[in-house]
């Protein structure tokens, strides 16, 4: 592969050129079936004890990252303020979920629970705004 050809790939990850085409945004019902699939693996893991080995929270949000990651590899529009929205609302809301869960539960499922939450709002949250129109060429 050529230098240039590199550069060019590597350039368009982060800026698409002028009058390119961007891709449309993942459709709602494949973002809704990844997310209850995501939550089901994830409280699958908590459920069968696994949750020391292979941290079902981990696994949740590494999921939602993935999927911030290849809208933007999709140059799909307003990808950066999605992810970038969406890493904020993981962290936020399992941050307060955690906070807010009783201290009955044990502290495998008060991890995938505040995770839960965190990756559903992060979910809806970059679907949201990978949504939203683009601004009018005469508004620039």
């Amino acid at each position: 592969m050529q230098k240039y050809t590199v550069v060019q790939r590597i350039t368009r990850f982060f800026w698409i050129p002028r009058g390119a085409s961007r891709k449309q945004p993942t459709p709602c019902w494949r973002v809704i079936g990844l997310c209850l699939s995501v939550l089901a693996f994830g409280a699958g893991v908590t459920a069968v004890g696994w949750d020391d080995e292979f941290g079902g929270s981990y696994i949740m949000a590494m999921m939602l990252l993935l999927n911030v990651v290849d809208d933007i590899i999709e140059g799909v529009r307003h990808r950066w303020p999605a992810a970038l929205a969406a890493v904020a609302i993981l962290s936020g809301a399992s941050w307060l979920t955690s906070a807010v869960l009783p201290g009955s539960l044990g502290a495998a499922w008060a991890k995938t629970i505040a995770a839960a939450v965190g990756v559903t709002l992060g979910f809806a949250v970059a679907a949201a705004i990978t949504r939203l129109p683009e601004r009018l060429a005469a508004a620039r």
